[in-house]
């Protein structure tokens, strides 16, 4: 730190694909998003996207399941790039209950 200035700690940002899914129809999403999470180094970017994703179902009641990834594409090419699940229903793999 030099004079009265104080250092602004660099932010990175973490790019996430959101698809959220309906009772109704488990297979295909009815929207997906990408999100950019912004964090400061020493912070979880899984907390955020989790926080974010938890929000955005409390909003929408139609949403039943999301799937987060951070693949290249929209649709991930297989199961293992998924890196949360989050449902209205509490299953095996499911990151948290709404």
């Amino acid at each position: 730190m030099k004079g009265f200035t104080a250092t602004k700690e660099q932010q990175k940002q973490a790019a996430y694909w959101i698809a959220c899914y309906t009772k109704d129809n488990e297979d295909e999403p009815f929207g997906i998003k990408k999100k950019l999470v912004t964090y400061k180094p020493g912070q979880s970017k899984d907390r955020a996207i989790l926080k974010y994703c938890t929000e955005l179902m409390k909003l929408n009641q139609n949403i039943w399941e999301i799937l987060v990834h951070q693949g290249p594409d929209q649709v991930p090419e297989n199961g293992d790039q998924i890196t949360h699940r989050l449902s209205r229903e509490r299953f095996a793999g499911s990151t948290t209950k709404i």
